[in-house]
């Protein structure tokens, strides 16, 4: 307590002698001025403390109109925060123990107070006030924080967690001590690797930080952001490691909605325009790359789809785009790419698949669609599509080219009378493959 220039002290103590001994010890102390107030009750000293303030108090256990502890408990409501060294003529262990508990910060035996003894565990008891007061400072700020916020020993043992820790995981703080956060939150979705490398920087000291998902204790799971500190003692060594955990789910969810509006189209969820051709581009480069590697693309129109808007009102026109979507998707492998060009213009990329393959997906479509029926009030909704197929060639520059050879296909499949499919390949279009 460097910054205060005089030390105020109350000393309680109902003997003057013991009292003048006190005042006597801290007038000759070397380490600073103590300013003494002596009441020799309790009463008396709360009137002190009604007057003024004070920076500790000596306080004798047994006093006119208090006896034992129980002048501990009431001295500490009428201080709150300000310390209480507690002077007592006998040197009891347990008793000071048990003094302690209740309410005082040190002890000392009347009479015993050595060399600058009483001034040295004033000073002590006013720096740990201080230490402490600092420390639930800091709490509180950790408590206030919106992130979860953990400190573990150097084994990854939770030793303490604030109140953010549990509405973000479900587990209270006091639930969480004692274990290991992969023990409360792990959901098994990161690979052992990820965590190998974490506790590879994490143990030569360096901070970590990325990305997780966490399970709560009702087993629902959330991404996480997880920042980790290691805390080093003065050798070097570290001790303690510090967590930060941001729940970052809403975060998550934004990005994957904004890539789904991106990606998408928004009527029928199937690929849009600009993904599919960069999917495109990526596998014309791999049919370029690899010799043995073969894909086809099919280009699809729904035949008289302006009749169908004119006829039915453009709801009918989105339910029929949204059944021929349904169908494409499900008529595709996992691997394969539907996607809406435009309008009633859709494609499939099948990867992996050679000339025989793709007819035989086009005639199942085609088929699938022909016997598809949309309820409308004026009565059932029939369609048909034009199916153009071609293969990804070596040769070609571009995606362009492929669609510009389905295109040519497709069309050929609508001027022979629609519901039809058509192949096109290098010779020109396939007569033989009209359907």
């Amino acid at each position: 307590m460097s910054s205060i220039e005089s030390i105020r002290v109350l000393l309680v103590e109902d003997e003057a002698g013991d009292a003048n001994l006190v005042k006597m010890k801290l007038r000759q102390a070397q380490s600073g001025h103590f300013d003494v107030t002596w009441a020799q009750s309790l009463n008396e000293a709360q009137r002190c403390l009604a007057d003024s303030s004070f920076n500790v108090m000596l306080l004798d256990l047994s006093l006119p109109d208090s006896e034992g502890l129980e002048t501990i408990h009431r001295a500490r409501a009428m201080v709150m925060d300000v310390p209480i060294v507690v002077l007592s003529g006998c040197g009891d262990t347990d008793f000071t123990l048990t003094a302690l508990e209740a309410g005082a910060l040190d002890y000392m035996v009347k009479g015993d107070f050595g060399y600058d003894g009483l001034a040295r565990v004033i000073r002590y008891a006013l720096l740990r006030t201080e230490m402490e007061a600092r420390n639930n400072l800091l709490i509180a700020a950790l408590e206030a924080a919106a992130n979860g916020i953990v400190i573990t020993d150097k084994n990854a043992t939770l030793i303490w967690a604030n109140s953010a820790f549990g509405r973000l995981t479900g587990y209270s703080p006091e639930e969480a001590v004692g274990h290991k956060p992969n023990q409360l939150v792990k959901s098994g979705l990161q690979e052992k690797a990820f965590y190998e490398d974490m506790w590879a920087d994490l143990l030569v000291g360096e901070h970590w930080r990325g990305e997780l998902i966490n399970k709560r204790k009702n087993g629902s799971l959330y991404h996480e952001e997880l920042s980790i500190a290691p805390v080093k003692n003065r050798a070097g060594e570290i001790t303690h490691f510090i967590g930060i955990k941001e729940d970052i789910t809403a975060r998550k969810e934004m990005e994957a909605q904004l890539q789904k509006l991106a990606s998408t189209d928004p009527l029928t969820e199937l690929a849009n325009r600009r993904v599919f051709l960069e999917l495109l581009e990526q596998e014309r480069a791999k049919v370029a790359r690899l010799s043995h590697y073969s894909a086809a693309l099919l280009m699809m129109d729904l035949d008289f789809f302006k009749r169908i808007n004119d006829n039915y009102g453009h709801a009918t026109g989105d339910a029929v785009l949204k059944v021929f979507a349904d169908i494409a998707r499900n008529s595709s492998r996992a691997i394969d790419v539907p996607a809406r060009l435009g309008g009633e213009e859709f494609a499939i990329l099948l990867s992996g698949a050679d000339k025989n393959d793709a007819m035989v997906m086009a005639e199942r479509l085609r088929q699938k669609v022909a016997e598809a029926v949309i309820d409308h009030e004026a009565g059932p909704v029939n369609i048909t599509v034009s199916i153009g197929a071609t293969a990804l060639l070596a040769e070609d520059v571009n995606g362009e080219a492929v669609l510009h050879r389905a295109d040519v296909a497709l069309y050929e499949a609508k001027d022979r009378g629609r519901n039809r499919s058509c192949w096109f390949d290098s010779s020109g279009v396939d007569k033989t493959m009209l359907t």
